[in-house]
């Protein structure tokens, strides 16, 4: 049952927008460009069907390839800097292969990546999956799989190569989970017993995305920030499990993202020792499996500086208040970049003065600007007459 979005007579909706814009341009931002989208999936194709070719070693397993993770769920963020790159996540899924020892299975599509002379040379091996490095661009993990028929609706077996032994998953069930918590339902169409490599899902616009995937984006961007671009603390399916957990269907982003920060605070508050963050879809995995306390401790350090900068944004001293909501770019400054936040501040400036060319720019009865200029009381602004003058 989702929650009716709360009364916050504190805070005037002028500040709710305006955050609101302002994050939904960081988001775009801190995306992934179209070339890099599109770098990705050619990638991504160009290895499917090499490991679902006729005539391959794998071929009489009938692999299905398809995607898991961000470029799944769309909320992919670009890397931290220059230095880092971004992955791309994908399951090769074999079929006829869960009576096999794990390391075979493994062995299996390590040979056929192998057995090409570009993959051989960027291939490297590691806990569960095999990664290609595109040096300078993103790497490629693969995730060898067999399909776990006991547990049905997607779920896999994953082999664990340093313990030898299968471990369950299920990334269609998790993104089904997923988009049921943005209040939408994904429909897992049943797929005939064949070779296929499924395509990655398109580039969303923008303006078609939900709150909960700008807020796993959001979470994504200050984690980022916060450790330097290190991600192993905040990883990101833990974010997007928190995040999808105590989403409650609010529309404003600012204010779904303030909600999801407080629920994750208190329940991290119950829990001063390492806790369990198990699977939503497969309840015997625990994605907080490889933290320490000391670990524990700075995601919880993350976790209350965003939360406490991002209410200095919604709810700002009164002198910040007096300085206008521009004013308001510096806690935003510190939670997702100083460069960023400036950037979706010229974009604004942009639109706004694209709008006042159009004559489509208005000030409301507040003060405030606003492109909707068939509003009551609305004051069109003068286009700009002075020619550069």
């Amino acid at each position: 049952m989702l929650l009716v979005e709360p009364e916050r007579p504190t805070l005037p909706s002028s500040r709710v927008e305006w955050l609101d814009r302002h994050l939904e341009r960081i988001c775009v931002l801190s995306e992934l460009t179209p070339t890099q989208y599109r770098n990705a999936e050619e990638k991504y194709k160009a290895v499917g069907t090499w490991l679902a070719a006729p005539g391959s070693a794998l071929a009489p397993l009938a692999p299905v390839i398809y995607p898991q993770g961000s470029m799944l769920l769309g909320t992919t963020v670009r890397p931290y800097n220059s230095r880092h790159e971004y992955d791309l996540d994908l399951v090769c899924q074999l079929h006829r292969c869960d009576h096999k020892p794990p390391m075979v299975v493994y062995q299996w599509v390590q040979d056929r990546l192998a057995a090409n002379q570009v993959y051989k040379e960027i291939l490297e091996p590691l806990k569960r999956c095999l990664r290609l490095n595109y040096a300078g661009a993103f790497h490629l993990d693969i995730l060898p799989a067999c399909p776990n028929d006991q547990l049905g609706n997607g779920a896999i077996h994953v082999p664990d190569r340093k313990r030898e032994c299968w471990k369950d998953s299920n990334p269609k069930g998790f993104a089904a989970w997923f988009f049921e918590r943005c209040v939408i339902r994904d429909v897992l169409a049943e797929r005939v017993l064949k070779a296929t490599v499924e395509p990655l899902p398109s580039a969303v616009p923008s303006e078609y995305k939900y709150p909960l995937q700008r807020i796993v984006q959001l979470m994504k961007r200050h984690r980022d920030i916060f450790f330097a671009g290190g991600r192993d603390i905040a990883r990101s399916v833990i974010l997007t499990t928190l995040a999808g957990e105590f989403y409650g269907g609010q529309r404003s982003l600012s204010l779904a993202l303030e909600a999801v920060l407080d629920g994750i605070n208190a329940a991290l508050e119950r829990h001063p020792t390492v806790p369990r963050i198990e699977n939503p879809v497969h309840r015997g995995e625990n994605f907080a499996d490889t933290w320490d306390q000391a670990k524990y401790d700075e995601f919880r350090a993350y976790l209350r500086n965003f939360r406490h900068t991002l209410k200095r944004a919604l709810r700002p001293s009164l002198v910040e208040e007096r300085e206008g909501l521009e004013a308001l770019s510096g806690p935003l400054g510190e939670l997702f970049g100083a460069e960023r936040v400036r950037e979706a501040l010229r974009l604004e400036a942009a639109g706004l003065n694209e709008s006042r060319d159009k004559g489509a720019l208005g000030i409301t009865a507040a003060g405030l600007l606003s492109t909707n200029i068939t509003a009551p009381k609305m004051v069109p602004v003068p286009r700009n007459q002075f020619f550069g003058r």
